[in-house]
Formats: C-alpha cells, sequence, structure tokens
C-alpha cells in the first residue's frame, strides 16, 4: 500500500490557507494539517474540512512561526511545508527548518524579497535533494506561468504585458498587510528591451478587461519572476499591472501611506490596514471577481500576430488556491523533480496547469489576431 502524502499548512486557517487546504482535498489524496499559533482555530477548520469529506484526512496542529521549536516539532512526518502566512520574515527560518527535516517546502508569499531571503540556502537544497518552491499563487505565480505559455505562439516573441483587476472582500484588517507594505515603497520594475528599469506612476498601461471591469489603468508591480525571462525570449518590452480598487483606497488611503511613511517609515500598520479593509468593503462594488491577463505581440509565419490569454474566476481566494494546488498535483504526480529553489512560475508544466485551472472552475480564453 502505498503511503498517502502529508502536508502541513502553516496559517491554514486563513482566508487563502483554508481553500487551499479545501482543494487539495478535493483535487488530491493527501493528508492536510491545519496549523497556525491559534491550536484552537486549525482544530475548527479541520473538523469543518472532516465533515465535508468524510475522511478524516485533516488534522491540527499549533505552530508559531515566532517559535523555532513549534515549527521543528510539526515537521516529523510531513512530506511537504506550506507557509501560508502574511509574514516573509518567518520564510528563512520555516524553509532552514524544512531542509533539516528532509522535507519539501513552498510559499506563496507576495513580497518580491523572499527569494532572495532563501537563496543562501541553494546548495544545501540541492545537495540534500529537496524541492523548495516560492511564491506559488497568481501574483506572484501565474505572471511567469502567462508568459512561458505566450511563448509558444510565435515564431519571434516581441512583448508580453500582465494585466490585473479584482473586486474581491477581506476577512480581517489583518489580510491587507501586504498591500500596505506595496504602497510605502513604490518598487515597480519594467523591461524596456534593454534593461529592467524602475517604473513610476506615469508608467501605466490601460487594458480592456472583461465586464464588470471594462477599460482600466493600471500601474505596473515589480515582479522578481519575471527578471529572467527577457533573456530566454528576446523580449523587447514585458511587465506587469495592476488597477486599483476604488476612488477611496486608491485616492485616499494610498497616498497617507506614502506621506506617513516618507515622514516616519513603517508608521501607521494598524491604522491603514483597518482603512484599506473598511475602504475596499465599503466602497468596492459588490460583485466579488478577479481578472487576470496575458498580451502578447510578435511574430508568426512572417505575419504581426497578438494573443490575449484571459483566466478570470468570481472568487478571489480561490483564484489564489487553484494556482497552487495545480502546482502541488504536478509535484505529488513526480513531473516536478528537480532538486533546488524555484518559482513556481518557471517550474510547472504550463500546459498541465492550465487544464488543472479549467478543472477547479478557473474560465479560461484565447484570442488570437
Amino acid at each position: 500500500m502505498i503511503k498517502k502524502k502529508t502536508i502541513l499548512i502553516i496559517g491554514g486557517y486563513g482566508g487563502t490557507g483554508k481553500i487551499v487546504a479545501r482543494t487539495l482535498l478535493r483535487e488530491t489524496s493527501v493528508n492536510v494539517v491545519i496549523a497556525g499559533r491559534r491550536k484552537e482555530k486549525a482544530e475548527e477548520i479541520s473538523a469543518l474540512l472532516n465533515q465535508e469529506f468524510h475522511d478524516g484526512r485533516a488534522s491540527a496542529c499549533f505552530v508559531d512561526t515566532d517559535n523555532k521549536e513549534s515549527v521543528t516539532a510539526a515537521l516529523p512526518n510531513v512530506d511537504l511545508v506550506i507557509l501560508a502566512t502574511t509574514t516573509p520574515e518567518s520564510c528563512f527560518m520555516v524553509a532552514e527548518a524544512a531542509l533539516n527535516a528532509g522535507i519539501d517546502y513552498l510559499d506563496f508569499l507576495f513580497n518580491q524579497e523572499t527569494f532572495a531571503r532563501l537563496s543562501p540556502l541553494k546548495e544545501k537544497i540541492v545537495k540534500a535533494k529537496r524541492i523548495f518552491i516560492t511564491q506559488a499563487g497568481f501574483h506572484p505565480g501565474l505572471p511567469a506561468v502567462f508568459v512561458r505559455e505566450g511563448a509558444n505562439y510565435f515564431d519571434r516573441y516581441d512583448t508580453a504585458v500582465i494585466g490585473m483587476a479584482m473586486n474581491a472582500r477581506f476577512e480581517k484588517p489583518e489580510s491587507t498587510i501586504d498591500l500596505v507594505k506595496v504602497a510605502r515603497e513604490f518598487d515597480a520594475e519594467i523591461f524596456d528591451g534593454e534593461n529592467w528599469r524602475k517604473a513610476t506612476f506615469r508608467d501605466f498601461q490601460t487594458f480592456q478587461f472583461p465586464p464588470p471591469f471594462g477599460k482600466k489603468k493600471c500601474f505596473p508591480l515589480r515582479m522578481e519572476e519575471l527578471k529572467s525571462l527577457p533573456k530566454r525570449y528576446d523580449l523587447k518590452e514585458l511587465g506587469t499591472y495592476v488597477a486599483g480598487f476604488n476612488w477611496f483606497v486608491d485616492n485616499f488611503v494610498f497616498p497617507l501611506i506614502m506621506l506617513f511613511h516618507k515622514v516616519k517609515k513603517n508608521s501607521g500598520t494598524v491604522l491603514f490596514t483597518k482603512l484599506i479593509y473598511w475602504g475596499v468593503n465599503t466602497f468596492s462594488p459588490k460583485q466579488h471577481k478577479v481578472v487576470f491577463l496575458l498580451e502578447a505581440e510578435g511574430l508568426k509565419d512572417g505575419q504581426i500576430k497578438k494573443v490575449k490569454i484571459i483566466a478570470e474566476h468570481d472568487d478571489p481566494f480561490l483564484f489564489t488556491a487553484a494556482p497552487i494546488v495545480a502546482c502541488i498535483k504536478q509535484y505529488l504526480a513526480g513531473t516536478i523533480k528537480k532538486p533546488g529553489l524555484h518559482f513556481m512560475g518557471h517550474i510547472v508544466n504550463t500546459k498541465k496547469l492550465f487544464e488543472d485551472l479549467k478543472k477547479m472552475g478557473i474560465r479560461i480564453k484565447v484570442e488570437e489576431s
């Protein structure tokens, strides 16, 4: 009898963490351990999952990423640990503990310094023949996947730009902390044909999104997973852009965060998480939806060709969880087998990932002209 794999999710009762847990139980045969500093909450979620799936594959344990001993104690008998918290500072400690325990690691942290934080472990990861995957999810995660998939449509690949728009609700103010950090240090980059350069708010792009968004002005982001792709495909333009939330958050809260940060670095975190939480949940449209698209251009058979790949879903949490689970399915199947530290967007098979996203309800279509 083949032993079932066990996956530990640190932060597994959070907004995205619990959707990842549920989707893993639905899409795979793994055992899932819900972990966090609130053990009673982890037990509550695991009990609900066991009621839903009737097979007892969910369990709970205490893990506090401020307490290394609790992380180490949770790793025996685990095959893969997923870091699903909003604290990028803990990624090195969790990854090192996973390495010492002889298990694999995955995170879906937004923070763009995550790869650099984990890089000192690269040689040890390869030597131990472990698979460490960072920045899974949809942003980061999908930008590199879509750019790589776009390459299949061209003989010469010239431009690839990613656009994102989202209507969502946050479960709690703490869920917005990454947005506060992004607004404080606007650290966007775009590739202009020769180099990656710092971008400003003037480097916006306008995208035509499906309803209910329509035409939206989008502002650049920094995505570390894209850095090596211009050289791989000889691209002349590459970047990732995101639309704002609403008039209140875009024109009042974000400028206020930047102003406070200039006066006193990292000030007002609690206030601003609450303001974003309230502003998004009050003024954004009630219809939940996320749209992610690639607009690409190049040559095919000697003629100019344009390709647009559009992915959308009504649940932003599932839209984040689905690529993570699709990646893990490839890991479980053994098709991700190269030891080392990898971006999710670089290591997955793009065709198989798209197939699994569709099976999980993500609507994907390709427009060619």
